[in-house]
């Protein structure tokens, strides 16, 4: 699909695929680009990624009905028509996109389908062959849409800029356990399309609305990475990595309604007329830029990313890719991820503090919900109740402009299943319970996002559900066998079910890679080395881990139980001093915590060693009552 205005997109039960093939070749052979090709259709990162591209880029949806889809209740097809459907909801009445075709003889009044489908004309076409009448129509509305197109540079809308703009602090280089989840949101602000800027224009009908219609908020374009003159090493590295970071821009999923994204063939074009940063950014009518250049470091590869404001030319954000000489990308797929979501937040913020003197009642849903992520995000390690209490004024006003806006529905899920509302909540069941009902309706949007399969898995372990928890990050390590998200909830939840040899194996991978910027994972093993006997190496990790961590983590009841790890196995140490000096620090962090008795009752049951009895007996041991 070269050109998003002459693409058609068909989505098919595997039941239905030879239909589906008789009336992708009827197209094809009228010279109209299809995207059916069934060598093309496995699983995986970069097919889902290329389905979900394809969906925001198309100019016409066929989704193929049938028996087939109306017996199947799961599929990935019908993720496929939810996607279509939540892009049709932004586009004007009178834009052709939804084209159902019926192949056989279902029964139109009781199909399982989306409401959106019954709102536009069926065609039938029994068994998928296209009549020319069909094939000619087809051809109509594709010419309709590319006369309505919106690719390409267009009239650059007055600058809200400041004259000089804040410079936006670095984000935290990894987050914290279990809320890797927390810079996902800035990655889901970006993504890139087939071909061309689209613009995704919501319907103007008051004074506030959900999306204003005519602003180029969070538009990017990721340029090629540069490397070292005459350096074909580097090159190659360049080239392959750079293709890793915008499939990262690519594969978002979740704010995709907002997403204005240029495609590398579009930046390619760009930057072989300009040079400047600003001069980039009005060709391709963008507010960010994304550079990087590869050198040499030590025995690898160090590529340096920058987030660019493209009119004030100064770099908001920077992130830092390290990987061995042998590699062409870095070999663990989220390094990416988690470096792009850092970029994509420095934009955010800067978005975010243009509206940061409007009043609420004039923002619009992205501004709401952007301003709401960024004041969670920057308080909410320091000042939790202050930021939930912040983000929680501007969700619930653009949940009143957009009940079922995605981005809103997961930043409500965000914010209160986020461990941080542990360390000022009287009741953290209040925000569990509001969490939960917005991560279910999430998973019912996109039933394969990893930040929201975590925190399901993560309440399983909560309410004791260890086998569920388990399952859970299998379906995730399945797509991603080296998930950030899937990797640690397996560990835990193996050493929950008594299983430490197996978690120790798991956390073993964790160690590998993420421990060393991660001090979570240092606290993840250190329990389960502590589990498994291992005493020295438990106080060795658990004190890695609590000299890490800050203040509210250590007085966070999922998080700072470490600290009694490192108590206990001091004590089965014999090492009276020192488990008698970790247990002081321990009640300095947390003070109303002073007796077995009590540590049960602070503890959360998703916490490591959680209900562990020699955890207690450990604790015993280096003195504190019972």
């Amino acid at each position: 699909m070269n050109d998003s205005t002459k693409a058609i997109f068909l989505s098919y039960t595997a039941q239905d695929a030879e239909a589906a093939k008789r009336l992708s070749d009827a197209l094809r052979s009228a010279g109209i680009e299809t995207w059916f090709d069934q060598s093309e259709l496995r699983g995986g990162d970069a097919w889902d990624a290329a389905i979900r591209r394809q969906i925001k880029a198309c100019a016409l949806f066929l989704p193929v009905l049938s028996r087939n889809s109306h017996e199947r209740a799961e599929g990935y097809f019908r993720l496929e028509w939810k996607l279509a459907v939540d892009r049709s909801h932004l586009m004007a009445a009178d834009r052709p996109f939804l084209l159902p075709i019926v192949v056989d003889d279902l029964d139109e009044p009781t199909a399982r389908v989306p409401e959106r489908f019954r709102e536009v004309q069926w065609t039938r076409l029994p068994g998928g062959v296209a009549t020319p009448a069909f094939v000619a129509h087809v051809a109509e509305l594709l010419a309709r849409a590319q006369e309505g197109n919106l690719a390409g540079p267009a009239e650059r809308p007055e600058r809200r800029v400041p004259e000089s703009p804040p410079t936006v602090a670095v984000a935290p280089a990894r987050p914290s356990r279990r809320g890797l989840w927390i810079g996902l949101a800035a990655l889901a602000l970006v993504a890139v399309v087939a071909a061309g800027v689209v613009l995704k224009r919501g319907a103007v009908g008051s004074a506030v609305v959900p999306y204003s219609p005519e602003d180029r908020r969070m538009t990017f374009a990721v340029l090629p990475i540069e490397s070292p003159a005459g350096d074909a090493a580097a090159a190659e590295v360049a080239l392959a990595t750079g293709d890793r970071v915008a499939t990262a821009f690519e594969a978002n999923t979740l704010w995709d309604q907002w997403d204005q994204m240029v495609p590398r063939q579009s930046v390619q074009q760009a930057t072989a007329k300009h040079v400047g940063f600003r001069e980039l950014g009005r060709a391709l009518n963008v507010h960010f830029l994304v550079r990087g250049h590869v050198q040499h470091a030590d025995a690898g590869w160090k590529v340096e990313l920058y987030t660019i404001d493209a009119e004030s030319e100064r770099v908001l954000g920077t992130e830092t890719l390290e990987f061995q000489l042998s590699a062409r990308v870095p070999p663990w797929p989220d390094d990416v991820v988690f470096a792009v979501w850092d970029l994509s937040y420095a934009g955010l913020k800067h978005e975010a503090t243009r509206v940061a003197s409007l009043p609420v009642e004039r923002l619009d849903v992205r501004d709401l919900a952007m301003r709401a992520y960024v004041a969670w995000r920057t308080h909410h390690d320091s000042d939790a109740k202050v930021a939930y209490d912040s983000a929680n004024v501007l969700l619930k006003r653009a949940a009143q402009l957009a009940p079922d806006d995605r981005a809103v529905i997961y930043l409500t899920a965000a914010t209160n299943l986020c461990d941080c509302v542990n360390g000022w909540s009287k009741n953290p069941e209040e925000q569990i319970a509001i969490g939960t009902e917005a991560m279910q309706r999430y998973l019912e949007i996109d039933p394969l996002f990893p930040p929201m399969l975590s925190h399901k898995a993560d309440l399983a372990i909560l309410r004791g559900r260890y086998e569920d928890a388990l399952l859970i990050a299998d379906q995730m390590l399945a797509h991603n066998p080296r998930s950030s998200f899937g990797l640690p909830i397996k560990a835990t939840a193996l050493l929950k079910l008594g299983r430490a040899k197996e978690a120790l194996a798991v956390g073993a991978e964790i160690i590998e890679h993420y421990a060393q910027d991660w001090p979570p994972g240092y606290s993840l093993m250190a329990n389960i080395d502590y589990a498994l006997g291992d005493d020295a190496k438990a106080a060795e990790l658990a004190r890695r881990a609590v000299t890490a961590m800050s203040p509210q983590d250590l007085r966070n009841p999922v998080s700072g139980p470490i600290q009694l790890t490192l108590v206990a196995a001091e004590a089965r140490l014999g090492h009276a001093e020192r488990a008698k000096a970790a247990l002081a620090d321990f009640q300095a962090a947390v003070p109303a915590v002073r007796t077995v008795g009590a540590v049960r009752k602070w503890i959360r049951g998703n916490a490591d060693l959680a209900g562990y009895e020699p955890l207690y007996a450990g604790l015993r041991l280096a003195g504190m009552p019972d």
